[in-house]
């Protein structure tokens, strides 16, 4: 998982950790921890807790509570 994470530095992902996705662009991955920064807020994931990882994809602003729907 490190060396994938390493090779998404720069980039900006999408990390699913169980309850929540953390969005943000990959500035470090040091020892356990993987660092995404996003509006200039950075977020320290634990590496061993991630489930799944995608590069993240342009999103419309959705209010809170709705749903889009798919197709």
């Amino acid at each position: 998982m490190r060396n994938f994470l390493e090779g998404r530095m720069g980039k900006e992902i999408d990390v699913h950790c169980g309850i929540a996705i953390i969005s943000g662009k990959v500035t470090k991955v040091e020892a356990n921890l993987l660092h995404l920064e996003k509006e200039g807020v950075t977020c320290y994931v634990n590496i061993d807790k991630i489930i799944a990882v995608w590069d993240a994809r342009a999103r419309k602003a959705n209010l809170p509570g709705f749903l889009t729907r798919l197709g």
